[in-house]
């Protein structure tokens, strides 16, 4: 009762301190060895002194260890052993050996207790707290590195561009799959009312088969034919033969041409259709190859044509619709791709052809993408600001050293042809590894089949060392996001599995810039351990913050500052450019997108890295537009699986009685020369000469 009493004085007079153990470091137990005895069991330090000095021979000083020979020797004969034997040092193992429980210690606890070993000073404590400073800071150091590279883009003048910067073709390159009216009457129109001369832009949109998207009445070609107004007739149009890739390797194609009027505004479009071979007609999937072989058709066509080499029907057909539409193939000086749910700003092309003009060892350059639907749901709020530091902090810092080791598909301008001749986007060497079609291992998969765009930008970096590949943030473009949780776990399981792989394929590469560890390849490998630890990252940070706010722990001012500046550095790249809106999504963001995005989705990507599918990314119509079922299926990434082919006539008829007749249309003979046009005279060399 008097001990409770004074505990209890002891309390109120520490008010808001607690009492604590004495800890003892192993070089003060060791330095005070002379003074007193102690030993130490499970790292709990017993002050041994009384017992020890009733042990010791009062003639000689030594200590009795037979406790038969001393009266004093009060313990059991195995325990008594095991201080007098182990005296001054670590008794631990011992311990474990002689008794298979913990009751033993009771006992000491309450005879000999007097602390605890101070673990926070050993080796091993220190050797990680090094490493985790070390870590803190390099990764402060390399966010204000990006931070600095950002504000780079920043203090560029604003541009205004003259007639001439608008001399040189470009292709716009529009890969579709299920996409339905909406998405591409967007897509359609802001190509159209781009700022680029309609002389010297066409626009080239690839249907991945006669697919009809969720919820839609009418199969993406003839939404495409209802919005550009051209007519779709199966059984008086042409078809046009090619290798493709998957598990069926021909494939047949129509193809369209005309231009198209809105506003004031023309474009001159073509539009090619994979229809598949006789053997896949009727099946719900005829035609499709994936979104590699759209890209392989046109980046085919441009191998061919340098080369001179023989092309195949659907080459012919497409040339001869360049023709048609005076944009010869061999003129067009760059190739631009889109999705097909993208919005481009209207100087976008500018902004794009004028670096490429003006900077003739960029092989490749992509614009900010923006999220276009941000307050649909939490989940696209959760993204705007990843996209945001994603493009002003990691493309922008890759982009000072030429080494952006991400073009996306979905706003990207290649070089067609460099200035003295030579085959760029479409060089051999590039063309027949991205063309493969011998696709077995895990790694080759997640490349080739969730990867497409990550691998083409590795290709190209280990392909053309002497080039760039850069960043653009005054091209500005806005796609739609994932807007349910569901479609966002297939997105990122098909971006993180083929982010971490290519990854290790950007390893490979040899000639990124930088020496030893102050080089583009340290700053992957920083990538690739990082992407690894995430999940475990999330775990330590969230004890970290039950320490510091549960339970009261000191943290150091160095840390602070390290945190401070590895947020802060986030915050100033969106304050310095006066967007206040940032801020909000930033603190979306930081609460409810970094457990998300940083430990649930990474832990699910690993867990399904063999799934290549697209999963709910892209879904079709379970019903046709007549009310004939048809199986729901996603878009895998052979491409090769079918279904039952929904019937179109009543879609086809709709559209067309509705169709615009401003546009004008053109079939193209399989007959159209190869000839190769002559190059505009701003490339001739002195040596062509």
């Amino acid at each position: 009762k008097d001990v409770s009493k004074a505990r209890r004085g002891v309390d109120k007079w520490f008010e808001d301190y607690k009492v604590g153990q004495l800890s003892f470091s192993g070089s003060t137990l060791q330095n005070d060895s002379n003074d007193w005895d102690w030993i130490v069991i499970q790292d709990r330090v017993y002050n041994v002194t009384n017992y020890v000095d009733g042990l010791r021979d009062e003639n000689s000083g030594k200590v009795i260890k037979d406790p038969t020979e001393s009266d004093n020797a009060y313990l059991s004969p195995s325990l008594h052993s095991m201080i007098v034997n182990k005296l001054n040092e670590d008794a631990s193992e011992i311990y474990s050996k002689l008794y298979k429980n913990d009751d033993y210690l009771d006992c000491m606890d309450q005879l000999f207790y007097v602390g605890v070993v101070d673990t926070r000073s050993n080796a091993a404590c220190q050797t990680l707290n090094m490493a985790m400073y070390v870590m803190l800071v390099f990764v402060a150091a390399l966010l204000v590195l990006q931070c600095i590279c950002s504000l780079l883009y920043l203090a560029r003048p604003h541009r205004s561009f003259t007639a001439k910067d608008g001399e040189s073709p470009v292709m716009i390159m529009v890969p579709c799959y299920n996409e339905g009216d909406k998405e591409l009457r967007k897509t359609i129109n802001s190509v159209v009312e781009t700022q680029y001369p309609s002389d010297n832009k066409v626009m080239v949109v690839i249907a991945d088969g006669t697919i009809t998207g969720k919820g839609e009445s009418m199969s993406t070609p003839m939404t495409l034919s209802t919005i550009l107004g051209f007519d779709i007739d199966d059984k008086e149009d042409s078809s046009y033969a090619y290798k493709s890739i998957g598990t069926v390797t021909n494939n047949r194609a129509n193809v369209y041409s005309g231009t198209y009027e809105k506003g004031g505004k023309s474009l001159k479009y073509i539009v090619i259709v994979k229809r598949g071979i006789e053997s896949e007609r009727g099946s719900g999937r005829a035609g499709n190859r994936g979104k590699r072989d759209s890209q392989l058709i046109i980046t085919g066509l441009f191998n061919r044509i340098h080369h001179e080499r023989e092309l195949c029907e659907l080459d012919k057909a497409i040339n001869s619709a360049l023709n048609s539409l005076q944009v010869p193939a061999y003129d067009i000086e760059y190739l631009m791709t889109i999705d097909a749910d993208t919005r481009v700003h209207e100087d976008s092309i500018n902004h794009m052809v004028w670096n490429m003009n003006k900077d003739e060892k960029v092989l490749a350059l992509c614009g900010e993408t923006r999220v276009d639907n941000k307050n649909q749901s939490l989940i696209t709020m959760l993204q705007v600001f990843e996209y945001y530091t994603n493009h002003h902090m990691k493309k922008a810092f890759e982009s000072v050293f030429g080494c952006v080791t991400c073009l996306p598909g979905c706003f990207t301008m290649y070089r067609v042809f460099s200035a003295d001749g030579r085959c760029m986007i479409a060089q051999d060497q590039v063309y027949s590894e991205y063309a493969r079609n011998d696709i077995e291992s895990l790694h080759e998969k997640n490349l080739y089949f969730l990867g497409e765009d990550r691998m083409l930008t590795t290709l190209l970096l280990k392909n053309f060392p002497d080039m760039r590949l850069s960043f653009v943030p005054e091209a500005a473009c806005w796609t739609i996001v994932p807007h349910t949780y569901s479609i966002l776990l297939s997105q990122r399981r098909r971006w993180i599995n083929s982010t971490f792989h290519n990854m290790l394929e950007l390893l490979k590469v040899k000639t990124m810039c930088g020496i030893c560890c102050l080089s583009m390849k340290t700053i992957v490998i920083l990538d690739l351990i990082a992407t690894m630890i995430l999940p475990a990252s999330m775990c330590y940070a969230v004890y970290f913050i039950y320490l510091v706010f549960v339970t009261g722990e000191d943290i150091s001012m160095l840390m602070l500052i390290l945190y401070g500046v590895i947020l802060g550095v986030q915050v100033v790249i969106f304050l310095l450019r006066s967007r206040w809106d940032m801020l909000f999504f930033f603190l979306v963001f930081m609460i409810a997108g970094v457990p998300l995005f940083y430990f649930i989705l990474p832990l699910y990507s690993f867990a399904k890295m063999d799934d290549f599918s697209w999963g709910a990314t892209r879904q079709v119509s379970k019903t046709a537009g007549n009310g004939e079922k048809s199986l729901t299926v996603t878009k895998s990434s052979s491409a090769d699986k079918n279904t039952d082919r929904m019937p179109e006539t009543k879609a086809r008829d709709a559209a067309r009685a509705s169709r615009s007749r401003s546009s004008s249309r053109a079939r193209p003979s399989s007959s159209a020369s190869t000839s190769r046009p002559p190059r505009r005279s701003r490339h001739t060399t002195e040596q062509d000469l």
